[in-house]
């Protein structure tokens, strides 16, 4: 009832974190041996994936403040459920998943957005088919944001987002 309802409704809303959360709780109970194992796995990632965070997101700071650009730049670890989901329904591996590693940067406005994915595309290594432009075209329940996979200097890939601050803020709230 929660994933079927209660959090598909919350996704059509556009309330990414009820719905997250939701999804996660769910997962926990409805599949324990499969949250477990993931977990397990997830965690064991986590010290490197957090190391990778901190210097990126220092190099992609940098970067926006060569151009005076205001940013605010946040990291994070792809959620169990979410990570669960694209395993299966890509038929791959944690090792092979694009988007393990995320950067979400949150600028004043679109052109802004679209400024610095020059500038991420030019200074570091794009991954060729992995950009996605969710401002001109927007999801179905609103959601707007630039998404682009770039490989760091430590060879592992990692997503960004790229979104103004009312995106964000309608993204993480939902449109009412």
């Amino acid at each position: 009832e929660t994933m079927e309802i209660y959090a598909a409704l919350a996704g059509r809303l556009g309330m990414s974190r009820i719905k997250n959360e939701l999804e996660d709780l769910a997962f926990q109970h409805l599949e324990p041996e499969a949250y477990s194992v993931l977990a397990k796995r997830v965690e064991a990632r986590r010290p490197q994936a957090e190391t990778i965070i901190s210097r990126m997101s220092g190099v992609i700071r940098d970067l926006i403040a060569e151009s005076h650009i205001e940013a605010r730049i946040d990291g994070r670890v792809k959620r169990l459920f979410s990570i669960h989901q694209k395993l299966i329904r890509q038929k791959i591996d944690l090792d092979e998943l694009y988007d393990f590693i995320a950067l979400r940067v949150v600028v004043k406005s679109v052109s802004d957005c679209y400024a610095v994915l020059g500038l991420l595309h030019h200074s570091l290594k794009p991954v060729p088919g992995r950009i996605k432009d969710l401002i001109a075209i927007p999801r179905p329940n609103g959601y707007r944001s630039l998404h682009t996979t770039l490989v760091g200097d430590h060879g592992t890939p990692f997503e960004v987002q790229i979104r103004t601050e009312e995106m964000h803020r309608v993204a993480e709230e939902g449109i009412a």
